[in-house]
């Protein structure tokens, strides 16, 4: 295994390539360029990698020790700060120490590697293009395989492209809204020139455009919304993802969805050993990097402001290799030596188990039943206890005897811990509130012609009656007179005259029934036997009220409960031999709840209220039953009242009936007609209050 430290000056290895000489100097466009001299000529340029703070890049140079007097070289020349050298092991790292990020180019000349450092100068109405990877020399043509896409597990969308050659140049640049792409000296086959439509993905991307622009290959990505971009290449593979930018006010800076979260930097590797690769993350990090004795091979690699986490993701499943973290350690291996070596860990834990000693443990409850608590760890779908283990109860004390190993006897008493607590308990209230304002007026007429008497003078008699107390007026030969709601004996010279209420001297007999009041009056026309009958009957009634139920109860946190009050209402019916049999119709106040309280002290409540009352009676003798009732669930803070519901009946009518043809008569023809108005309201509120309770049964 290799374990990633640095090296004292005392154990510097003899190296024979050394650095001799470092000169810089500007070149037109704001440019400086750095020139490195060594012994012997290199067999690549170096590695490095960039930090954006403080801005800096990092340049390796393996095999190659620092042969000047001096580890810190003042520069002070446009970006470039100052330059220092560090050797550790068999390298020597060389930090550009910036005064802005900037990006670099770096060529090699047998012994004399020249590192270009060029500022981004943003030009109006133009993107800044990046030289994410430069050409080879020469006129290689390269071709692009493949083009795909997928959506990342953080919402990016990810452009996949397949290179015939690492070594393909690339530069990506931002053309308005637009991600451009532009692959140097390669070919696009006339099967990949499309348009990939990826917005069922719902990610920031709406289409990848491959076209062909001359002798290179051009890709157009289409974003929206607010985003940013990342490009990195692992050997043939080039990838470039476009991640949504969360809008969030309160933070001081405008960053990506949570993801990954280290540091960023770049790296630009071209054939190097994936060993050496970790190293340079160690570096960076300052974490200890294990690296298992089987990892090997070498890679082409190019990041650009990558964070440290996913270019070690990139480099590890590029190889097919697994990483574990272990405090500030880092172990690296192939994923299946991982897979084998913590098979064989718990191959050995498990062996220990089935050897260890059993204890017993006796665990006394408070508040939870010893049988609830052996269902719980002794459950076959996910059971507590190791195959050994067993567990009973005692009832009588409320115990409970485990045998186990140490290990799962602790897992029983952390249960036991979470478990084995009070029932929080609350209690509702609902007040079921009815309100009915009731109207009605109707108006009505008798009247009557009849001739049955002997002729005489004409006489009249007027009677009426205010709350059924009858008064008679007699005038002339009537000598008595009675009235009982209306005339109905009239005694005159001997001969009685007997008035109908409904009799056959009432032509037309439309009176109002359990009249409040009444007006009558007879006209007597005793030379032409002529007796006339007139009564008016009118009544108007008014009446408001409120029923007010209120029923409580108290339970405890998810246990129904249910609280009823009322009547049953005896009733008869016959059976099929004939005898009489009585039954009862419940009618009842009740509400059933069952609340869960939440966290933060709220109650959930899943509610049935029932309010019945007696109805009208269905064939003389059987009740019917009225119900309101309301089921639903809610959720109410401590203390606080929630309306459920409320039902709301009105009933308006106007009834009229008359005598055809006489009661269309305009005046006359109220004497022939009777007119009944009626308007009634009636609502039903229910309310419901839960207060929470402590332990003494007190409200909160």
């Amino acid at each position: 295994m290799l374990l990633s430290t640095s090296v004292t000056a005392e154990s510097q290895p003899n190296l024979s390539n050394k650095i001799e000489a470092i000169d810089f100097s500007s070149i037109p466009g704001g440019k400086v360029a750095i020139r490195i001299k060594t012994t012997q000529a290199l067999p690549n340029t170096p590695a490095g990698f960039t930090l954006n703070n403080p801005a800096r890049i990092a340049l390796d140079f393996p095999n190659v020790a620092n042969g000047m007097a001096k580890t810190n070289i003042p520069a002070e020349l446009g970006v470039l700060k100052s330059i220092t050298l560090a050797q550790a092991k068999e390298r020597t790292r060389m930090v550009l120490n910036l005064a802005k990020n900037v990006t670099y180019n770096s060529s090699l000349n047998s012994n004399e590697v020249t590192i270009i450092l060029q500022a981004n100068e943003v030009i109006a109405n133009q993107g800044i293009e990046t030289k994410f990877a430069e050409a080879a020399l020469g006129q290689q043509q390269y071709a692009i395989k493949n083009v795909d896409f997928s959506r990342g597990k953080n919402g990016e969308g990810r452009i996949i492209v397949d290179l015939s050659d690492a070594s393909a140049g690339i530069n990506i640049k931002q053309k308005g809204n637009a991600i451009m792409v532009d692959f140097i000296n390669t070919n696009v086959p006339e099967s990949l020139q499309r348009r990939l439509n990826v917005t069922n993905f719902n990610t920031p991307v709406i289409f990848v455009d491959t076209m062909k622009q001359g002798k290179n290959g051009r890709m157009v990505i289409e974003p929206k919304g607010n985003w940013e971009q990342s490009a990195y290449q692992a050997d043939k593979k080039f990838i470039i993802d476009v991640r949504p930018i969360a809008d969030n006010p309160d933070a001081l800076v405008r960053g990506a969805k949570a993801g990954y979260a280290g540091e960023k930097l770049s790296l630009n590797f071209q054939n190097i050993e994936v060993r050496a690769v970790l190293q340079v993350i160690a570096d960076f990090t300052g974490l200890n990097i294990v690296t298992s004795d089987t990892v090997t091979g070498s890679l082409t690699l190019r990041l650009k402001d990558v964070p440290w986490d996913q270019a070690m993701d990139i480099i590890t499943q590029s190889k097919g290799l697994a990483v574990r973290k272990t405090g500030n350690v880092i172990l690296v291996a192939p994923a299946e030596e991982l897979a084998t070596k913590e098979k064989q860990a718990l191959d050995a834990t498990q062996q220990i188990e089935n050897l260890e000693t059993l204890r017993t443990e006796v665990f006394t409850l408070k508040y939870m039943k010893a049988v609830d608590l052996v269902k719980i760890i002794t459950d076959s779908k996910q059971k507590i206890l190791s195959k050994r283990g067993s567990a009973v109860s005692d009832e009588r004390t409320n115990n409970v005897f485990v045998q186990d190993t140490p290990k799962y006897l602790e897992q029983v008493q952390a249960i036991i811990n979470k478990t084995d607590v009070a029932v929080r308990q609350v209690m509702i209230e609902s007040r079921l509130v009815i309100a009915d304002d009731k109207y009605s007026k109707s108006l009505g007429a008798r009247f009557g012609v009849t001739q049955s008497i002997t002729a005489g003078n004409s006489k009249s008699i007027m009677s009426g009656s205010l709350g059924n107390r009858p008064t008679a007026y007699t005038d002339g030969e009537i000598t008595q007179g009675t009235h009982n709601g209306s005339i109905q004996t009239l005694t005159t010279g001997g001969n009685t005259l007997t008035s109908s209420d409904g009799l056959p001297d009432l032509n037309s007999n439309l009176p109002v029934s359990n009249a409040f009041g009444s007006f009558a009056y007879s006209f007597l026309h005793l030379p032409a036997g002529i007796l006339l009958n007139l009564e008016l009957t009118a009544m108007e009634s008014d009446g408001r009220g409120k029923v007010i139920s209120s029923p409580r109860i108290t339970t405890a946190n998810q246990h129904k409960a249910k609280i009823a009050a009322g009547t049953e209402i005896p009733y008869t019916e016959a059976s099929s031999s004939g005898a009489t049999t009585v039954s009862f119709k419940p009618a009842v106040l009740s509400l059933e709840v069952t609340p869960q309280i939440t966290q933060d002290d709220k109650i959930i409540m899943e509610l049935d209220v029932k309010k019945d009352s007696v109805g009208a009676y269905v064939g003389g003798n059987i009740p019917s039953i009225n119900t309101q009732s309301i089921n639903t669930q809610v959720i109410v803070g401590n203390g606080e009242t929630a309306v459920l519901g409320g039902i709301y009946e009105q009933t308006v009518r106007n009834d009229v009936e008359k005598v055809p043809f006489f009661g269309d008569l305009p005046i006359m023809g109220n004497l022939f007609r009777r007119k009944t108005t009626q308007n009634d309201r009636t609502e039903l509120l229910i309310f419901v209050t839960p207060k929470l309770m402590d332990d003494s049964l007190n409200l909160r």
